[in-house]
Formats: C-alpha cells, structure tokens, sequence
C-alpha cells in the first residue's frame, strides 16, 4: 500500500485534453476502416500482390477446406499436392482457427479482405490494452496501437499476401499483456488470458511465429523474474499458460507434430538453409527512411532478401519517441523494453553474427526455421511500446525539452546532409561510393533483382535520388519535430501534434505499400477450361502457380507448402539430379523424367510470356495397378538408383519389406479387375477380384497414416498399406474377392481432438467460476448497503 501511495506521488498528471476510454479503441477502428473499407465487400478484389503467397497459396487452401467443411467434411488430406500431402496437419491450413469460419459464409476474397482488416486492427487493439496496462497515457497508449498495426514489421505482410503469419502476430502483444498482468498480480485470469492469446496463435497457422514468440517471452521472463517477489507463483502462472494453450490447440498441435515427422523439415534445414532471410544490418537504415532500398510498389527493392521481412519503419517520429522514452522514460513504464529491443535485434540478425550458429547447434527449434528476421516482430512489439513510452513522457513534463530539440535540428541537418551526399553524381555517372555500396549488396547474391541491373547507371542513379528524396523527407520530419517538442511546454496542442505526425508517417507508409489484385487473375481461367474440356484422373505440372490444383481437381506433381514429405521431396530432388540429402520444400525443374508417369503425369505448363506453353506425356499410370513382379530393397539410395535404371513401374514394383500374402514367383500375370467405388480427399473404397496373389500399386504419396480395413464380404481379413517404390503405396491382395477402405486416420488428430474438447470444458468452467467470484462480491455488497 505504502508502495504504490509513493508511485502515485511522483507521478506528474499528463497535461491535455480529457480522453474518454471509447475513443482509442474507436480511433483504431476508423483508422482500419479507412485503410481497408474500399476493399472490404469487394468480391472480386483480394488484398495483396498478385504472384505473392495469397495468390499462389492461401486462396487455393481456403477455397478447398472449407468447401469441404461446407458440405460436412473436414478434409485431413490433401490429394491435390504433391502427390499428396497432410491437409489439416500443414499448420498453415488453419482450419480450427475460430476467426477462419467466415470462409463459410463469405466469398473467399470478402472473407480475406476481412480477416486482414480484422488483425490488423487486434493487433493495435491489444497493443493499446498491453500500454494502457503500463500506465501509459491514453494518447500514448493508442499511438503505441496505431504505430503496431501500419509498422513495417506487420503491415507489409499484407502486400506479401501471408495471412497466417498476421493471423499470428496479432495474438503477440495480448499474451505480453497476460505475462505483465501474471508478473504483477499472480491472478489466475491473466493465466486464462495468456492460454486464449497462445492457442489462438497456435490455431493461427504460422508455428514460427509462435516459436519466436515464446523465445522472446523467455527472455522478458529471465529479465522480470530477478526483481519479483513469488517467483515460484510467477513461473507456475507462466508454465500453466504454455500448457494450457498447447492443450486448447492439440488437436492442431498434435496433428501437425506428427505431420511435420515425416516432412521435408522433419530432420531439421540445412544451414545454409535455415541461415536464409536473417535481417540485414544495414537495413536499420529502414527506421529512418522506409522506401531507403525501394518500396516494391513504386519502385523496385533492391536490398537483401524481401522487404516485408527486412523493414523496421513505425514512423521517424516513433523511433524518436522510442529513444527519448528508453532515456526519459519512467522505469516503471519501459520495463526492460530497451533490453528486448537490442537481444532481439541481435537474433534477428541471424546469421549475420556468431550467436545463430549456436543456436542452431544447440537451441532446439532453431534449426526448423529459416528467416530469422521475423524476430522484428517481436522487436516492434517493444519498439511501439518505447515510443508510447516517449510520447507520455513529454505529455507529463513539467520543463522544456531544449535538449531534444537540439538533438532533433542536429540530426535534421544530418539528413540533410547525407541526402546531397547521395545526389552528388548524375545520370550518367552515379557517386562511385554508391555504386559501390550497391555492388556490394549484390555480391551477397540475396537480391532478387538481376545483378546487371546494379552495374547499369541509370538504375544506380534512380535508387540513389530515392534514398535522397526520402533523407530530405526525414529531414522535414525531424525538422518539424523539433519546433513541436520546443513547443510542448508552452502549447498542450504540440505535444498532441507529435502522435498525430507519428501517426500520418505509418499510416502513408502503409497505405503506400497496400496492394490489390483481381480474383479472376489467380485463377488462371484459360488453364482451368483446358483440364475441364479433358476429364480424367491425371496429375499435371503447373510451374507457375501449382496449388491451382487445389480448385481444378487435377493433382499437381509439386506445390507451394512446406508440409511436403520427405519421402517425395527427396525422390522429386533426385529426378532433378540433385542430392536428395539437400531436399527441400523448392525445386528448379530443369528436365523430363520417366519417373512421373508412375505419378499419373499427363500435362506440364510451362510459363511462356504472358501464356502457358503445354506439353504432354504419353506414359501415365493409372490410379490403381495391378502388378505381379516386386523386389524388395532397403535404403533410399538402393531403391532410387534401381527406379533410375531400366525400370518399369507398370510391370514391377519396389517394396521395403515381403508382403503378406506375397505374389508367388515365377507365375503369370495377373488375371483380375480392380476398381475404386467411392472416394473422398481421405479415403478411397475399392473392390478387386484377382485369380492370384498380386500387388495392388496406388499412385498416390505414402504416408504412416493411411490404414486399410476389411469390409462385409471381403475374402482377405487384414490388409497391409505399404510404401511402394519409396513415395507411393501398396497393398498386398490374395486371390479371391476384396473390399476394402482405404483411409488417411492420423492417430494424433483422434488423440488431440478429445484433449482440446477437455481442455475447452475444463477452460469454460475455471472461466465461469473465475466470472462468478468476480460478480458475488458486488452482490454482498450491494444487500450488506440495503440492509
């Protein structure tokens, strides 16, 4: 008590306006309205880049799931991928996510132009809950949202088109609110709250994002626990809100765990792999000018890897307000944010320094993922939460703030400077300084640009007056800065002023970078009525957008999705002779290969100018064969160097173990007919009647959980499903008559359902006692007044 009566007398009442507790989060919301409202009930228009990931990835994956789920399926397979993939177990699927259930009702452009808006206005919702929860001013405090929802590290995602990596981030700064409110309190709502925010970025779909999430709430851990009482209470609170959440989300967690086991990232990436798009140093020059290296809209990016994961703009006048809140601020409100800020920095960077290669030695989960960059995230959380920090600070201070407007109309100047500096060449002849600096990025060989376009002047000179242009703006920022915080003392109206620039610079920045593209284009229509007009079970090699498959019913050879299995990935790489020990989820197709008739291949569409250029192959297989011959071979390298060879997968198949009932050899043929009855994307019914023991060859891809079961009238009690010549299935089949049911039923998804339906039970209950305690106190108290 006598605690938090000292805290109250230091603190100094912000001067202003009144605000009232509806207007920030009704400020958030019209800011999103205004952003996204000309495309909300467009259905015709999605947010994002055509060519990016919405358009080859995620409106195939929802259009397919929930048109299942919309006719009473759940689809857990996939069988338009890759041969076949996990559907439900690709994280990224995002099928038990609650928000995802407007696909059922929404056209699916309406339905992603929602969930967009919508996250990026919790994002900022929750940012201003988790400052408000600080102590901030309600000013700050919602400028802290505003900065967070148009910021670099969240916004550009939706030009990128990654919807479940925003789905994700939106849950971060509500489960930094749940630790704080644990930390301070001990109460078991705040374990409630971390549970919901940490299974509904599990159910969100990017496991990334949640692993890094909860690396950087360790560390903010390691940081409070020091200087808390009841630490035991605090680490327990803490541990029940991971369990809590990993068991509300098993039936997403388990299923995609035992799916990832037997996908390509299953043995973890290669280093080289794993070390790609870690944030460049020299991209904190983003902080001060965002379009620095290009702005992929108006002009192009020319830095290392991709912008929406290498910028860290949240406005010139947040940054400002961040350092000058980290020196100013009050401790009680920064709270080890600049610590945050600087160690995640510093993982971002990845393998730009010597830290990553020790975690991805010896820190489990590190060697899972590539990007390392997505730490900014994390890193803006802090960073927004800095600014606010600042901008309350100036709102209680009792003196003028010289100093800072010095500081403002030095580095003005600077800017100033540096802009002539980048202008001092011409057209013709660029500053050789920066053409240096520019061939030296692209010697890092991760640009995307063509490398003949950094040695050409007119390029080199075009990319410099940019970064001139806005070092002249940042000037002008920091120059009106200045006068505003040298206003501050005397006019309560300035220090409004600086959330309102703070806010103008993101939100033009955002607005800048927002992108839309036409629905009918990612559908690619011609192609979709050349595979209408020739019907047949067929897979086809579509190598400009292969998750088309996913809408036009013909399985794809390859796809875009991480969930590949490893099998498959390393039979695809050796087609394309490389080592399959370095297979993953990309692969250049430079050749033809024999091999993809055992897949069903018919069609490959080549990218061709603004067309396709179609080729056609004569040696398809069918769905169902009937072959006597086999051989039995273990390893990998074994039975892909046999395929390799004179192989004939029409007459002879590769096995790993003796099948039972094994084909008698030597014999015949095979005489007999086999047929499928019915189908579905997780299973297939199929009769035969044979004269003789054979294998029945599926040319579908192999994965544990496909099970077979007899059915009524089937001469053979158990049936075997086998890996069949390493990436497809088989099943041994006796003489006589079968019936049988081919099903995909993962153990883990049965296994996680009824610990998320208990877990969901137990959670509503301890959330309704939780209500009832909260409601019987104000109860007594009102029949103790009456009495």
């Amino acid at each position: 008590m006598a605690q938090k009566k000292k805290k109250a007398e230091k603190e100094v009442p912000a001067r202003g306006y009144r605000w009232k507790s509806w207007l920030s989060p009704a400020l958030l919301l019209l800011l999103t309205l205004v952003m996204f409202g000309d495309v909300l009930l467009d259905s015709g228009t999605v947010l994002s880049r055509l060519g990016n990931d919405l358009s080859t990835q995620f409106i195939a994956w929802r259009e397919f799931g929930f048109g299942q789920l919309r006719n009473g399926h759940l689809a857990l397979w996939n069988p338009y991928l890759f041969a076949g993939i996990p559907y439900v177990g690709g994280f990224q699927s995002a099928m038990f996510y609650p928000p995802n259930l407007v696909h059922l009702v929404l056209p699916v452009a309406v339905a992603i132009n929602v969930l967009i808006a919508l996250h990026i206005f919790l994002g900022g919702l929750f940012m201003y809950f988790w400052a408000m929860r600080r102590g901030l001013h309600p000013l700050a405090a919602t400028m802290s949202g505003s900065l967070l929802m148009f910021c670099g590290a969240q916004f550009l995602h939706v030009y990128a088109g990654h919807l479940p990596n925003l789905n994700s981030m939106a849950w971060g700064p509500l489960l930094f609110l749940a630790v704080d409110g644990l930390f301070e309190t001990r109460r078991v709502r705040w374990c409630l709250l971390g549970m919901t925010a940490m299974a509904m970025m599990i159910l969100a779909g990017h496991p990334q994002y949640v692993f890094y999430t909860i690396v950087a709430v360790g560390i903010y851990w390691c940081f409070r626990i020091v200087k808390v009482q009841g630490r035991l209470a605090v680490t327990t609170g803490l541990a029940a809100i991971f369990i809590g959440a990993m068991t509300l989300s098993a039936v997403q967690l388990l299923t995609g765990l035992d799916a990832s086991a037997q996908s390509v990232r299953s043995q973890g990436a290669p280093y080289e792999f794993a070390a790609m798009f870690s944030f460049p140093p020299e991209n904190l020059l983003t902080l001060v000018v965002p379009n620095f290296f290009g702005d992929m809209t108006h002009s192009p990016y020319w830095g290392r890897c991709y912008l929406w994961e290498m910028s860290l703009f949240m406005s010139l006048t947040g940054l400002v307000l961040a350092i000058y809140g980290s020196i100013s601020g009050d401790k009680h409100l920064r709270v080890f944010s600049l610590p945050m800020v600087v160690i995640l920095l510093l993982l971002a960077m990845g393998s730009h320094t010597p830290l990553f290669k020790v975690l991805y030695d010896y820190f489990p989960g590190f060697a899972k993922f590539r990007g390392t960059s997505k730490f900014i995230f994390q890193l803006s959380l802090f960073l927004t939460m800095l600014a606010g920090v600042g901008l309350d600070t100036l709102l209680r201070a009792e003196r003028k703030n010289l100093r800072l407007t010095l500081y403002l109309a030095g580095s003005a100047l600077a800017a100033v400077t540096a802009g002539f500096a980048l202008i001092s060449g011409t057209a013709d002849n660029p500053a050789q300084w920066w053409h240096q600096v520019m061939k030296a990025v692209s010697a890092t060989k991760e640009s995307y640009l063509p490398p003949q376009l950094y040695s050409a002047a007119e390029f080199v000179s075009q990319a410099a007056a940019r970064a001139a242009s806005g070092m002249f703006v940042a000037a002008g920022t920091l120059a009106l800065l200045a006068g505003l915080a040298f206003a501050s003392r005397r006019w309560r109206w300035s220090a409004y002023g600086i959330a309102v620039l703070a806010l103008i610079e993101v939100f033009v920045f955002a607005r800048s970078s927002r992108a839309t593209f036409d629905l009918t284009a990612a559908r690619m229509p011609q192609l979709q009525q050349f595979l209408k007009e020739r019907p047949g079970d067929y897979r086809v090699l579509n190598l400009a957008n292969p998750n088309l498959a996913m809408l036009t019913g013909k399985g794809d050879l390859w796809g875009y999705d991480p969930g590949v299995s490893l099998r498959y990935a390393q039979f695809m790489a050796f087609t394309q002779q490389e080592s399959p020990d370095r297979a993953t989820q990309y692969l250049a197709f430079k050749q033809p290969s024999r091999l993809y008739g055992m897949l069903r291949l018919k069609y490959v569409f080549v990218p061709e100018g603004r067309g396709q250029r179609i080729f056609e192959e004569k040696n398809a297989l069918g769905r169902l064969q009937l072959i006597y011959d086999y051989e039995v071979l273990s390893g990998r390298d074994r039975i892909l160097n046999t395929l390799s060879g004179d192989f004939n997968p029409a007459r002879k198949v590769i096995l790993e173990s003796q099948p039972q009932p094994a084909p008698k050899k030597p014999g015949p043929d095979p005489a007999g007919e086999v047929r499928m009855i019915d189908f579905s994307t997780d299973h297939m019914t199929i009769q035969a009647d044979l004269s003789s023991p054979t294998i029945l060859l599926i040319t579908d891809g192999y994965s544990k959980d496909w099970q077979a079961k007899a059915l009524s009238g089937s001469d053979q009690s158990q049936y075997q499903v086998m890996p069949a010549n390493y990436v497809l299935m088989a099943v041994p089949l006796s003489a006589g008559h079968h019936h049988f049911r081919l099903e995909y039923a993962p153990r883990a998804f049965e296994m996680g359902k009824w610990i998320s339906l208990a877990a969901l039970a137990a959670f509503l209950v301890a959330a309704g006692q939780l209500m009832l305690r909260r409601k019987t106190p104000n109860s007594q108290k009102s029949i103790a007044s009456k009495n």
